[in-house]
């Protein structure tokens, strides 16, 4: 074969290689698979995996430790394990960022992603809430929690109320009811008669309502406050918080009264971050939430929390009261007008107060007989 002949053969050989090549493509690399056509699934957008990781900060003057400050925690963690560990938190506890007076505006403002807001603190921008701490409704923090936050999410002075303030309300996380911790034996209305009693705001003026004579003081004050016997009682704390101050080592009595709730708080995460938010990383919120109401008030968190003071308590000596349903009727009666004020000032502040009362007491009567908290009564 002659040169020219060989280059011609050498040309129709990669000629016919390429050609191969091109109808054999199994035998080729293959690139990305094309996007499938069955619409049967959730498109890939909406999928964890094709979300952007985003840490976000959270504020609470609570201590980190103790079920309050803990189980904050432990709902975060739960939001970040329904992302796949992609949305994730930098937290702030103790008042080391902001402290329970400045939280609303910290978040307002977006020098926190998220925090935690004791309602109670701002009467002129929260006064709708008020409504959860008026006595004698409940003593469920877990019927306040749903009663409540069913009212941030369908009803519309509640999200008109957290528009004005530029936050999204995330979740209720109410503590357990109102407790009393005493030197002496109460057991009747008239033992209350020209007491001290330590309170705080509404609860202050109950007491006056009672017959006693309300003392104001920081909690960090009560122990001190009821060892030099300054008061005679204390009050407007739950009982794991008079535990958490060690009042047992100082008083004998523990009373329990049926007033209920005398304070509310709520997660909140400024509205521009939730709105930035992709879909998936809100509805992690929600999803926590909805089972994070049922947890908190089980044995793990406040359930389990409660017992332990009871025992603890009991241990160092002391006695748990529990009023008579007789006797709760009597303080019920006295504290009946609180409806009426509340209906009152919610009116100054140009909500309909009525309607707000009715919208609250129907959700308490329709969660009431599902209620799954701890009670001592």
């Amino acid at each position: 074969m002659n040169k020219s002949k060989k280059i011609v053969c050498l040309l129709l050989a990669l000629l016919l290689a390429v050609g191969l090549a091109a109808c054999g493509g199994e035998t080729t690399p293959s690139a990305s698979p094309a996007p499938s056509s069955d619409n049967s699934g959730t498109s890939n957008e909406n999928q964890p995996q094709d979300l952007q990781p985003m840490k976000l900060s959270f504020a609470t003057h609570l201590p980190e430790t103790g079920v309050d400050g803990a189980s904050l925690k432990y709902f975060f963690e739960e939001v970040s394990k329904e992302t796949g560990g992609l949305l994730t938190f930098e937290y702030f506890f103790a008042g080391s960022l902001v402290n329970s007076s400045d939280c609303l505006d910290s978040v307002s403002n977006g020098l926190v992603d998220i925090a935690f807001v004791p309602e109670g603190f701002f009467e002129t921008q929260f006064y709708p809430t008020f409504v959860a701490t008026i006595p004698y409704t409940t003593t469920s923090e877990w019927v306040t929690n749903k009663a409540l936050y069913e009212m941030f999410q369908t009803y519309k002075p509640f999200q008109e109320m957290c528009d004005a303030q530029n936050v999204v309300n995330l979740g209720v996380v109410a503590p357990s009811e109102l407790s009393m911790s005493s030197n002496k034996k109460l057991e009747t209305l008239e033992d209350l008669a020209g007491l001290k009693i330590r309170a705080m705001g509404a609860v202050n003026a109950d007491m006056a309502k009672l017959g006693a004579t309300p003392v104001a003081l920081q909690a960090s004050e009560i122990y001190e406050a009821l060892e030099r016997t300054t008061v005679d009682a204390a009050t407007g704390i739950p009982i794991t918080l008079a535990v958490s101050y060690k009042l047992e080592e100082i008083v004998d009595y523990f009373i329990f009264t049926g007033y209920g709730m005398y304070t509310t708080s709520s997660i909140y995460m400024n509205k521009g971050v939730y709105e930035s938010l992709p879909d998936a990383y809100k509805q992690a919120f929600q999803t926590v939430y909805d089972r994070f109401v049922d947890e908190y008030s089980s044995e793990d968190w406040m359930g389990g929390a409660l017992k332990q003071c009871v025992e603890t308590i009991e241990a160092a000596g002391g006695e748990i009261i529990i009023l008579s349903e007789e006797e709760q009727a009597k303080w019920a009666e006295k504290l009946a007008v609180d409806a009426d004020e509340f209906v009152a000032t919610a009116d100054s502040y140009g909500y309909n107060g009525q309607e707000i009362l009715d919208t609250y007491r129907a959700l308490v009567a329709k969660y009431a007989p599902d209620d799954i908290a701890y009670q001592l009564y």
